[in-house]
């Protein structure tokens, strides 16, 4: 969604509140998945009607459901700046222009957001997809749409 965003509006998210939802989603994730996973090298299942309670081997790392279930919670937490982020961007975004990462490939060069048939002329391929770092090239990328120089 951060991606093709600034295509579809012409505005781009806010890149704060964009690392806040990564890096919060990131931590949360960690922190419901390897408490999983140690559940599981303990010898835990998933599928048990009463959680692994009646299994011996699972009692030391039965507490983790704990962990796991506050750390599903912040996740939960952690959407909330990603919808405030597409939400408000949407009106108050930084507007951009039709290829705002600089990429190569062919749907940049189409106006943005792009109108009925995406492209307004005939579209021309002069190189591959990922032209970056051309020696000689005077910037460092290629798109595809502009001629050989």
């Amino acid at each position: 969604i951060y991606y093709w965003f600034p295509k579809a509006t012409g505005r781009k998210m806010s890149e704060f509140w964009g690392k806040v939802h990564f890096f919060g989603s990131l931590i949360c994730m960690n922190g419901i998945f390897m408490p999983m996973f140690l559940q599981g090298m303990a010898g835990m299942h998933r599928r048990w009607y009463d959680g692994g309670a009646s299994f011996e081997l699972a009692k030391p790392v039965l507490h983790l459901n704990v962990v796991i279930t506050i750390a599903a919670f912040a996740l939960l937490v952690f959407q909330l700046p990603f919808i405030w982020n597409l939400f408000y961007s949407i009106f108050k975004g930084k507007k951009v222009g039709d290829n705002p990462w600089d990429a190569t490939t062919l749907e940049w060069n189409t106006p943005t957001p792009p109108p009925h048939g995406n492209f307004t002329k005939p579209v021309a391929v002069y190189r591959g997809p990922n032209e970056y770092s051309v020696p000689g090239a005077p910037r460092d990328f290629s798109p595809q749409w502009e001629p050989n120089i």
